[in-house]
C-alpha cells in the first residue's frame, strides 16, 4: 500500500487557488492513499469568527465534492483537513477521509491548540478508525499528538496507520512521532505545512518536514522543513498488526490499566 504525504504552503482565504495547487502536487505521483495537512485549503490563522465562519465548509458542498471527484479520479483514498460547518450550527476544526467508492468519514479534532480556542469548538467525534481495502486508517490532526493517550487510543482501535494531518509551528513533534510510533507498533504519518502567517500581531512559522515513521521507529520520509511536494513510501500491515515485541512482551497486552490512575 502506497501513501503519499503531501506538503504545502497554503495562502491564507484563497481556497480555490490552494485547491488547484494541491490537486497540481498530487498529479506529481500515484499512491493508494493521500494525506494532505490540517486546514489544507483555507490557511491557519483567523482574525475573527465572522472571517472563519466565511471560509468553512458543510460536508457536503462544492468544495467538499471537488476532493469526492479527485479521489474517483485517482482511485485512491484522499485525507485532508478542513473548517467543518457542523450540523449543529458550531464550526470544528476536522478532517475527512473521502474514499473512490465515495464513503466519507469526518474526525473533529480532541485538543485544540492555543488561540484555536478562541474560534473553534473542541471536537466531539471520538477518535476514528475507518477501514479501507484492507488497511485501518486512524484520524488525528496537529496537537492531539502531545497527548500520548490519542495515538494510544487509536493502535487499541486497531489503526495501522495514523494520518495526521497538521499545522506545526512547535518543534517536538516529528521527533516525537518515535517514540509514539514504536511504542503502538504503528505507521505514524505526520503532514505538515510550510512557510509563515502573519495577520495579526503575531508571526506564525511552520516547521514543515513532514514524516512517515515505521512501527520500528524508521523514517520513511523525512521532507524539506522549506519545500512543497509530495512524498512516497510502501508500507507493509504486516509490520503494524505485529505488537509482539518479543517472546515474552506484547506492546498492548501487557498495559495494566489498574495501576494507570491519577494520584
Amino acid at each position: 500500500m502506497k501513501v503519499a504525504m503531501v506538503q504545502n504552503n497554503p495562502v491564507f482565504g484563497e481556497k480555490n487557488e490552494n485547491i488547484k495547487e494541491l490537486f497540481k502536487l498530487m498529479e506529481r505521483g500515484s499512491a493508494d492513499i493521500y494525506i494532505l495537512q490540517e486546514l489544507a485549503y483555507t490557511g491557519y490563522q483567523f482574525r475573527s469568527k465572522s472571517e472563519l465562519q466565511e471560509l468553512s465548509d458543510t460536508a457536503d458542498n462544492e468544495t467538499i465534492l471537488k476532493f469526492k471527484e479527485k479521489a474517483v479520479q485517482k482511485n485512491s483514498c484522499i485525507i485532508f483537513g478542513f473548517s467543518e460547518m457542523g450540523g449543529d450550527g458550531k464550526i470544528y476544526n476536522s478532517s475527512m477521509l473521502v474514499t473512490p467508492e465515495g464513503k466519507t468519514v469526518i474526525y473533529r479534532k480532541t485538543h485544540l491548540f492555543y488561540k484555536e480556542n478562541l474560534f473553534f469548538t473542541p471536537g466531539n467525534s471520538g477518535f476514528i478508525v475507518h477501514e479501507w481495502r484492507g488497511i485501518k486508517i486512524g484520524l488525528a490532526i496537529c496537537f492531539d499528538w502531545f497527548f500520548s493517550e490519542s495515538f494510544r487510543t487509536l493502535a487499541l482501535m486497531g489503526a495501522d496507520i495514523i494520518a495526521h494531518c497538521s499545522n506545526l509551528v512547535m518543534p517536538y513533534c516529528q521527533t516525537a512521532d518515535y517514540a509514539r510510533a514504536i511504542e503502538n507498533r504503528i505507521y505514524i504519518a505526520t503532514v505538515n505545512r510550510i512557510g509563515a502567517e502573519e495577520r495579526t500581531d503575531e508571526k506564525l512559522t511552520f516547521t514543515g518536514q513532514s514524516v512517515l515513521v515505521s512501527p520500528k521507529g524508521d523514517y520513511l520520509i523525512k521532507a524539506p522543513v522549506d519545500e512543497t511536494g509530495i512524498f512516497i513510501h510502501e508500507i507493509d500491515t504486516t509490520l503494524s498488526r505485529n505488537k509482539q515485541l518479543n517472546e515474552f512482551n506484547h506492546v498492548l497486552n501487557d498495559r495494566r490499566d489498574l495501576f494507570y490512575k491519577k494520584g
